[in-house]
Formats: C-alpha cells, structure tokens, sequence
C-alpha cells in the first residue's frame, strides 16, 4: 500500500533565479561531454513595440564577396551587451543570405559543405518535407516575415557567440529584435559556429527556432515569452529536426512540473514545458491555428481564449490547460496523450485510501499530481487554503482512460467521486495568484451507495441534490463542465442509468 507523502514546496518565483545559476554550475561540470544548447532570444532586452521603420530601396541584392559589419549580442557579462563583428557574404541562397564572421572563415567549424547544407535546409528541404525548407514551413505556420530593409531575403550569421562563462551553457542561437530599427533595419538571424556544428540537426533546429522568433515578432511583437517560445520550439518539431524520445523531456516531467507555465523564468524546464504544451495545442486544434494565435494582437492566455472562441469549440484555456496535464500523465490515445511524442513518466506522489487532511502547495499554472491507486470508487475532498483559484483535474488510467478538468473558487471546496475502473489520479493547478495552498482527503466510496447521491452534502438525498443531477444530465467525459461525481455508474457519461441510481436513494440518508 502506499503511503502518504510530504515533500518539499515548490520553489518560490523569487529564488528561481539562483535556481537557474545552481543548475547550470552543476551541469556545466559536464559541460565537454553533453552540451547544453539554449535559444538566446528570450534573454536579449525585449524593447518597447517599434513603429514600422521606413523599408529600404534596395539598389541591389549582395554577392558572395560582399563585407558588412553588424551589431552581435555577447552573453559573457551579467545583462549582455552588444558589439560589432566583421561579416562576409559567403552564400547566397533563394530565400538566405549566409554571412560569416570573417575569424571563423576558413577554419574547421565553418566550411563552404557546411553552409551549403543550411541554405539547403532553409530554401529547399527540411528532415519532415523534402518539398519544403525552413523559410516556407515556418511561414506557412505562423505567417510571413517583415521587410524592413526591401530584400526579400533573410541574413543569416554565422559567428562565435560570446557564451557565458559562468552557466556552462551555449547559446546557439538568437533574434535580436533591435536590428529590425535604424540604423541596422535588416532581418538577421545569429546562428553559432563555436561549439555548435553548423552540419548537425541542431544547427537546422536553430533556425527554424530563431525563424520562427522574426515572424512572430512581425505579427505580435509583445508576445509573452511561454507562447512565442512554445512556437519556436513547435517549429524545431515540425521541421522534422526535434528529438522526440522519451529523453527530451524528462527533466521537466520529472523534476518541474510544478513550474509555472505562463511564469517564464529562462530556465531550460522552461522550454520543455511550452514545447509540451504547443505540441499538444497543435495536435487538438492543428498547424493551422498556429497562424491565427500569433497574429492575434493580445497576448498569452487571452490570444488562446480569442482563437478558441473563433474557431466555435466549447473549452477555454483553463479547460484545455487541464486536458493538457492528462495528456502527459496518461500518455494514452487520441487528445489524452501526445502522438509524435515518446512520453515518459510524470513526476508524482502517491497516497494511501484513506487519506485525510494532507496539505500540498502548487504553482500558477503549474501541476502537482497526485495518484490513489486501483480502488473502485472514491470520494474526494479538495479545496484552496488561500485566497486563490484551483484547476482539478480528474484522471483515469485504465482500459477507457479519461480526464475530467473542475474549476473551484478560492475559499471554496469541493467533493469529487469518481467510480470508473482504473488507476486514479489529480493534477491540481493553480490558476490564480502565485505560490498556492490546498488540502485534500481521500475515502473509499461506492456509486450505488446513498452517500455518493448526497451531492450537496447535507445528509440527505433531496430536491436539491435532484436539481444538482438534473444540471449535469447528459454530459459525457472529455466536454468542459463533466462532473464525474454525478456519473454513478463510472461509464464517462451522465445517463439513465445514474439517473435510476439517484432515484432508488432518493429520500434516504447516507
């Protein structure tokens, strides 16, 4: 049997940051043997939205030959800073641009076979479509580039970007939005050569990552970090270019659950998670929603409400926030699991039927899950100790797995049964607020007893718990608002045949 368990919080947004310093110190002690590659973007000073800079005539495109000196970002000080490089124009491709920074050129790290295999990747073929290169996928997914200089291609920079000696970690790229302003006003994408190897995946998986940063910039400027990064990430995946085994994710799904997805710290658990999460949002609503979620004008939570009120479907983000969390516990079938990603286990705690009164802290829009085993019917007890919002969300792992998310108050509890056969399970999220409370308990409960037809609690099975069965009648799992409480039969579906169960308790008392 198992039992209870206590751990730690989870750690307060205050001391992520020393959290991200100690995890790179300790990870950068094996810095030479497994690289440790981070998208720079997110840590360049994110300036105020521009206003269109003037476009550019353009005289003429440039040629291999051509110098240009350019602005690069260096990681190497606390806050960055920039600096200029010397560039060469050693490609020119049918949508690209390849400069090198002119101290790489000619050594091993960059070589003429080594960028005609990225321009080959950018113009022409990716891993996923040999129809279709990075330029046209990313585009046809999250819509099309700005043009501020009045050349239709894009430069892309090759160059030694200044990491930082501290983390151990390599920035392997990035988007630095202040070029898209005078006096550079040019589409540039800074890609690694040092200790990136611009032949691998990892080198095409940046672009389409970066990429993906200059067309979302062009749409939603603003964007906040978790959705413009679940994109870029999204965008390594559809090129064909991201590691889809169980490994990828692993650290998120074992040691950081709890972290908030919306709460964007720069940490690498970071990444994972909206990578889960747009894989997920891409799979239910497909690639096409993509373009319509960057290019709405509102940020974050609210551009995911705006597309799905368009697109006419029932859930909202809090929905579909916990149909999420189902998904990579359960690694099932259909939108209970992700379909082009090996999953492994989630980070959970196991506890014992009976459980009474076990405190727990969660994240905003973090996940703390919470397993009870095989048995056949339970009722369950939860509800904030705070003042904020909680997503429970409902999980059967069995023959007919299913996920039902709830919604309570701040301040507020609530009992929740389920009778369905299989392993059950709670991913508790918070929704509101920071750092959240919550308590729990957890009783054993069969669904023809008059106890599990007592909705309201009051001791007796009456009109109003007839009312409260009546407002649910003929919901079913897998729609917002299906309460399993009222499922007496634990067939996913409020029927007849629950309905025959309530009306033979009825008049009764637990």
């Amino acid at each position: 049997m198992a039992l209870p368990t206590q751990p730690n919080p989870p750690v307060p947004p205050s001391l992520r940051g020393f959290v991200f310093l100690f995890f790179f110190f300790l990870t950068s002690q094996t810095f030479a043997q497994d690289l440790i590659p981070l998208s720079g973007t997110t840590f360049l000073p994110r300036t105020p939205k521009h206003l269109p800079a003037p476009k550019r005539q353009l005289i003429q495109p440039f040629q291999v030959g051509d110098p240009l000196t350019v602005p690069a970002f260096s990681f190497r000080l606390v806050g960055g800073g920039h600096y200029q490089t010397d560039i060469t124009c050693r490609l020119v491709g049918t949508h690209c641009y390849i400069f090198v920074e002119n101290d790489m050129w000619g050594t091993d790290r960059v070589t003429q076979s080594g960028i005609e295999s990225l321009a080959r990747a950018f113009d022409n073929a990716t891993n996923r479509d040999p129809d279709r290169g990075i330029f046209t996928v990313d585009i046809d997914l999250f819509g099309p580039p700005p043009n501020v200089d009045g050349d239709p291609r894009i430069l892309i920079v090759i160059l030694d970007v200044l990491d930082s000696p501290i983390t151990g970690t390599t920035f392997v790229g990035y988007f630095d939005v202040e070029n898209q302003s005078p006096p550079i006003s040019r589409e540039i994408i800074y890609l690694d050569s040092n200790p990136l190897d611009i032949h691998t995946d990892l080198a095409r998986a940046t672009l389409a990552h970066e990429f993906q940063h200059l067309l979302h910039w062009a749409a939603d400027p603003d964007e906040d970090k978790w959705l413009d990064e679940g994109c870029s990430e999204y965008a390594e995946l559809a090129c064909g270019y991201r590691d889809t085994t169980e490994a990828a994710t692993e650290d998120f799904l074992t040691l950081a659950t709890n972290t908030g997805l919306t709460e964007w710290e720069d940490l690498p658990f970071d990444f994972d998670q909206a990578f889960l999460w747009m894989t997920y949002f891409a799979q239910r609503y497909g690639d096409a929603s993509l373009r319509q979620l960057v290019a709405d004008p509102e940020n974050g939570i609210a551009s995911v409400n705006n597309l799905l009120t368009t697109l006419n479907v029932p859930e909202r983000f809090e929905h579909l926030h916990g149909a999420w969390t189902a998904a990579l516990y359960l690694d099932g079938p259909d939108n209970l699991g992700l379909k082009r990603l090996d999953l492994g286990p989630v980070k959970q705690d196991s506890f014992a039927v009976p459980t009474t009164q076990i405190s727990r802290n969660v994240t905003l829009w973090g996940t703390d899950f919470l397993t009870f085993g095989d048995a056949p019917g339970l009722s369950i007890d939860i509800g904030s100790t705070g003042n904020e919002n909680l997503l429970v969300t409902l999980i059967t792992k069995g023959d007919n797995p299913s996920a039902a998310p709830l919604a309570i108050s701040s301040g507020t509890r609530k009992r929740i049964h389920t009778f369905t056969t299989g392993t059950h399970a709670l991913s508790v999220t918070g929704t509101s607020g920071g750092l959240q409370s919550f308590s729990f308990s957890v009783t054993a409960l069969e669904g023809t007893s008059p106890t599990a037809s007592d909705f309201d609690a009051n001791g007796e099975i009456g009109f109003s718990d007839f009312l409260r069965f009546a407002e649910n009648f003929n919901r079913s799992a897998g729609l917002p608002n299906f309460d399993p409480t009222f499922d007496l039969d634990g067939d996913h579906k409020v029927g007849f045949s629950d309905f025959l169960i309530f009306a033979g308790n009825f008049g009764k008392t637990p």
